[in-house]
């Protein structure tokens, strides 16, 4: 499932950079479009977007970190001395089934496997807003450094 959600935005990655910075680098006469307007617009596109995804960051770390609280509340079960006592006396008879083990959940409702989805899907989606990021860095890099400086700073 995880392997399958990176392969995906890769896949999505690869199928749209290409295709932007085509329509972006070369115009028909041979000039750059990264002169003027054009190249100022696409840096402006980017660093909103590179701004967005920094600003939702944060949130969906303290969601992640929420989850995982869930996921262990919901994994963790304590036996009370009392259950430890008549399954250890049973382990000893060796005459044991899952049912009697006191660490394993009695309720269907409180098995730890929905938080634990819950937290594996919030950790790629957050991967996957820390791979963009990079992305729109390297992108912004080179936008930046292809945009022609301002009159005034070139004195």
């Amino acid at each position: 499932m995880i392997l399958r959600t990176i392969k995906l935005f890769i896949v999505i990655l690869v199928f749209s950079t290409p295709f932007a910075a085509r329509a972006d680098s070369v115009t028909p006469s041979g000039q750059t479009a990264g002169d003027g307007n054009a190249g100022q617009a696409k840096y402006e596109r980017l660093s909103s977007e590179l701004r967005q995804l920094e600003s939702g960051l944060p949130a969906k770390k303290t969601e992640l970190a929420r989850l995982h609280r869930k996921w262990v509340v919901a994994k963790g079960r304590m036996p009370t001395s009392e259950e430890l006592k008549t399954f250890n006396e049973k382990s000893a008879e060796g005459v044991v089934k899952i049912e009697d083990n006191p660490y394993v959940n009695k309720s269907a409702l409180s098995t730890p496997g929905r938080y634990r989805m819950a937290y594996f899907q919030k950790r790629d989606e957050i991967r996957a807003d820390e791979a963009r990021i990079a992305t729109l860095r390297n992108e912004l890099h080179s936008v930046g450094s292809s945009l022609p400086a301002p009159v005034e700073n070139l004195k």
